[in-house]
């Protein structure tokens, strides 16, 4: 996952920052069941381990899973837009579910999706090989300050309080730049 992540561009030539570089085979290097097993490697079970009701594959692990669609879910309350339940993971990684004309927040949602992908395996992870609990609204709880720390500390103008972060969309005024 962290390989992917740094495929997303952060160059300075006034285009979006945020964009991801496209290239799919990135997505292949995640170590889900499938994977694993099409590699040889020999495992009791190619199910989900989070909510064994099916194969794991990425797009199962990152959103399809019931557990990672409420995350997805809560995300999308957490800032006041209806969650788009047809949307593939591509989709929202790209940014296309959120619809405004506002760049800035754009750069901000697709933030976002990517600290949502990364919490989400972080955790699957946990579960996985820690036996960790899966626990929905403390993923959440993550997502938000793991992405308010990523804007803040990437953007020219900080995005707002940490009061205002929790309260979404509404939190990003006309000053904010994310460079």
């Amino acid at each position: 996952m962290i390989d992917i992540i740094k495929t997303v561009s952060l160059s300075g030539s006034g285009t979006n920052k945020w964009k991801f570089s496209g290239d799919k085979s990135g997505w292949k290097r995640i170590a889900v069941r499938v994977e694993l097993d099409q590699r040889g490697i020999d495992l009791d079970t190619l199910l989900c381990p989070i909510c064994n009701d099916a194969v794991e594959l990425v797009d199962h692990a990152i959103y399809s899973c019931k557990s990672a669609k409420d995350i997805w879910i809560g995300i999308f309350k957490w800032w006041n837009l209806p969650f788009p339940s047809g949307a593939t993971i591509d989709e929202l990684i790209n940014g296309t579910c959120f619809t405004t004309s506002n760049t800035n927040k754009r750069k901000v949602w697709q933030a976002i999706m990517w600290v949502t992908c990364y919490m989400i395996w972080k955790n699957r992870n946990l579960k996985v090989f820690k036996n960790d609990s899966w626990a929905t609204p403390k993923i959440i709880c993550e997502i938000q300050v793991k992405s308010f720390e990523w804007i803040q500390n990437r953007s020219r103008k900080p995005a707002s309080t940490w009061q205002q972060w929790l309260m979404g969309t509404n939190a990003l005024d006309s000053t904010f730049d994310p460079g």
